[in-house]
């Protein structure tokens, strides 16, 4: 493995200069000669990487028949032990024994601190677990982070009498604010046998998940309070629960107690759900006999904020009456966002200049304030605003450059590419097997070795990693690497154009800008193929299985299975048909398009204007801020790979007119018969 030494700037850096200069000073053992370029090491055979993918493949499909026997070359194939691993996983998932026990153990121990050893060791702890061979596990399960193998490992101790200090960590580990996996039940009813679980900590922990807005992890934990505890706890989350009409009995009834952080919570989710139910009940709720000054105080905010993100028209009233006791960041932002959405720009400025300097310098809130001013003083009187950050590659920086009728700097800054101190990291060990993983699309496992080693390198190592990253078409392992080193103007390393084809492909039938997809691809999934979100998106474009079904459909695709959307060949064309049926839904209009491609149409219709809006004020008060954040990347990214094919990038004041809640004519979809290969 490399060395830190090596890794902070140390021999790296003394070889690679030495190599380019002609100094005599030694080199590492896999060092390139000094005469000539040097190339990267060569790969392993083909043969090996095939025989390497198709041994993984039976290994996937849990296959009974009889292995071929591994050749020479497959044996000393880079990532030969991450084949073993896995037959070992699979092994144990259909016949542990102790036979195999013995054999597992055994490499694990061979391969002690490996990242090829953590699955097949979780997996086995897992399994000593299961079968009770507390002899087993427990000598080999200290310092865990897994939630379930903590359960099993004090379990394992409960169960061979080893209960010394055993009270103190079961309960430290009952009392943490997620949902205990059933492995943790046994130790669980000790500690109660026990008497180490109180009512005071039962109800202590039901009253951190209300606190946290965890409906479904507060009823389960008030499941346990004892009912002389569990009454205003209970009211608490039939607030969080249904607001409207718990809100609507406290209103009415003034005399109902109700604990004030409880009936808080119930009414910040009210208002930032329907705010116009939660206008209707603020009177009331403020003149109940119980409040207090400061409690109204944050009810107000919490009305101020909601009538915000909802567009409101009294939002920026609302937000006068605070004091400054409850104007945090939060506060300071969205008040800004909605005088500016009520066209109100003095409030806005003023607003603005009342900021902390870490928010007020921030681009967003530099170019609102130059915005505003141009509102009151005109262009002349705002240039000197605009041009400050005119210059940045940046959304803001875009939006001010169009007010001042100046072309884009991109700053485009190229990194040296040198061959020679690539070979030199290529030739290390881990990443000689991150590159073989990510060619057999391990990528996981291909990003933990390359971590391992990118995580002590000094910037200079990481800049020429990144381009060797390129240089294997891992191109987000390139990006995410740039960024470590905190090396942004090397565009054209931080913007490639992967799977052209196909992107050209996708734009000549869809009609949407190659640039476009691109773009949304980048933002997307940081063309990672392999991509899947929580929410079980998948692919390049991050579709979702059901939305990408229905498109096919419509398209006259080949409904694409779960696991096709791995394949840029359907992710890229799907993913791009759909950007186009948004496109007509919303007659064009660029920025509704995207919004509803990351946050959905529903979401997009609550947020569509009765009048129309300047784009740049809608996009800021779109009420998610990944939505928000998403819609102003994917501008940037349009612009940066226009640039970079050297046309002249898109104004962002061309793509960006003003938000109507018009609706566009029917989707463009083609004729029946027609197929995108």
């Amino acid at each position: 493995m490399i060395s830190t030494r090596l890794l902070q700037g140390g021999w790296l850096l003394i070889s690679w200069l030495a190599v380019a200069s002609g100094s005599s000073v030694a080199q590492p053992a896999r060092a390139p000669p000094a005469e000539a370029p040097a190339a990267l090491p060569t790969p392993a055979p083909a043969g090996a990487a095939a025989e390497f993918m198709a041994a993984m493949q039976r290994v996937r499909m849990n296959s009974s028949a009889p292995e071929p026997p591994d050749s020479a070359a497959l044996k000393a194939y880079p990532i030969y032990d991450y084949l073993v691993a896995a037959r070992l996983r699979r092994d144990l998932t259909f016949t542990p024994n102790e036979d195999l026990d013995a054999v597992i153990d055994a490499f694990l121990r061979g391969h002690e601190g490996q990242l090829v050893s953590r699955a097949l060791r979780r997996q086995w702890l897992a399994s000593l677990a299961q079968r009770r061979r507390w002899d087993w596990f427990l000598p080999r399960s200290a310092e865990l982070t897994d939630p379930v193998l903590i359960c099993d490992r004090l379990e394992g101790r409960l169960e061979t009498g080893d209960t010394d200090r055993l009270a103190a960590e079961a309960l430290a580990r009952w009392s943490l604010m997620q949902r205990p996996p059933a492995e943790c039940a046994t130790v669980f009813a000790w500690l109660h046998v026990q008497r180490a679980v109180t009512p005071a900590l039962q109800e202590a922990r039901a009253r951190g998940a209300l606190a946290a807005d965890n409906i479904s992890l507060a009823r389960e934990f008030l499941a346990e309070v004892p009912a002389d505890r569990a009454a205003p706890l209970r009211e608490w989350l039939q607030l969080l629960e249904s607001p409207r009409p718990a809100l609507t009995a406290l209103s009415e009834t003034p005399g109902m107690a109700v604990e004030p952080d409880a009936l808080l919570a119930g009414f910040t989710r009210l208002s930032n759900t329907d705010s116009a139910s939660a206008a209707a009940l603020l009177p009331a709720l403020l003149s109940r006999p119980d409040m207090t000054p400061p409690q109204r105080e944050r009810l107000w905010r919490a009305f101020a904020l909601g009538s915000a993100y909802a567009r409101q028209p009294d939002a920026v009233a609302a937000f006068e009456r605070l004091s400054g006791e409850v104007v945090d960041a939060q506060v300071q932002e969205w008040r800004v966002r909605a005088a500016l959405w009520s066209g109100n720009y003095a409030k806005a400025l003023d607003w603005i200049q009342a900021m902390p300097e870490s928010l007020a310098t921030q681009p967003r809130w530099r170019y609102w304030r130059a915005r505003a001013t141009e509102s009151l003083k005109g262009t002349d009187g705002a240039a000197a605003l605009y041009a400050e950050i005119a210059g940045m590659r940046d959304y803001y920086g875009y939006l001010a450059a169009d007010r001042l009728h100046r072309h884009y700097d991109l700053n485009i800054h190229p990194t040296a590419d040198d061959v020679q101190l690539q070979a030199v990291l290529a030739a290390e060990p881990a990443l000689i097997r991150a590159h073989e993983l990510f060619d057999c699309d391990l990528a996981d496992d291909a990003a933990a070795e390359w971590g391992s080693v990118m995580a002590a390198a000094a910037k200079p190592v990481k800049v020429q990693a990144a381009h060797m990253a390129a240089r294997w078409g891992w191109y987000a392992e390139t990006i995410a690497t740039l960024a470590q080193a905190d090396d942004w103007d090397d565009v054209a390393l931080r913007y490639p154009r992967p799977y052209a084809a196909v992107v050209a492909g996708a734009s000549k039938l869809t009609q949407v800008p190659a640039d476009w997809i691109l773009a949304i691809m980048r933002q997307e999934s940081l063309f990672r193929k392999d991509a899947v979100s929580r929410a079980d998106a998948r692919g390049l474009m991050q579709m979702e299985p059901a939305t990408a079904i229905a498109v096919a459909r419509r398209w006259h695709f080949s409904a694409p299975t779960r696991d096709a959307l791995f394949d840029p060949s359907v992710a890229i064309p799907l993913g791009s048909a759909y950007m186009r049926e948004l496109l007509d839904r919303y007659g064009n209009q660029l920025d509704l398009s995207l919004a509803a491609y990351n946050a959905g149409p529903i979401s997009v219709a609550r947020w569509l204007p009765s009048q129309p809006v300047d784009a740049d004020v809608w996009i800021e008060n779109i009420p998610y801020a990944e939505t928000r954040g998403y819609v102003q990347h994917i501008f940037e990214h349009i612009v940066t790979f226009a640039a970079l094919r050297d046309a002249d990038p898109p104004r962002l004041s061309s793509l960006m007119a003003p938000v109507t809640s018009a609706v566009g004519a029917a989707p463009n979809i083609p004729p029946a018969g027609v197929r995108y290969h």
